[in-house]
């Protein structure tokens, strides 16, 4: 199934090399998390990272269906 991958900020360096923008398209296997598309591509999976899926938050462990787009970006500390 396709799933696309939105890096922002300074995560768009993770993204395949050539890719324009900073979205890509992948192919993945039925059952696929979000952290297992993730991991491949250097995505930190732990507190610094904020997950979106089609723009709901959501955990690394959450399940994809076709079509779906994963958005990661660094947590921003405010104060």
């Amino acid at each position: 199934m396709r799933v696309r991958v939105k890096l922002i900020a300074n995560y768009m360096k993770l993204l395949p090399p050539g890719t324009k923008g900073n979205t890509v398209e992948l192919e993945v296997a039925a059952g696929a998390t979000i952290g297992a598309v993730l991991m491949p591509l250097g995505v930190p999976l732990d507190d610094s990272t904020v997950l979106l899926l089609n723009g709901y938050q959501a955990e690394a462990d959450a399940l994809l269906s076709e079509g779906d787009v994963i958005t990661a970006f660094s947590a921003i500390a405010g104060g």
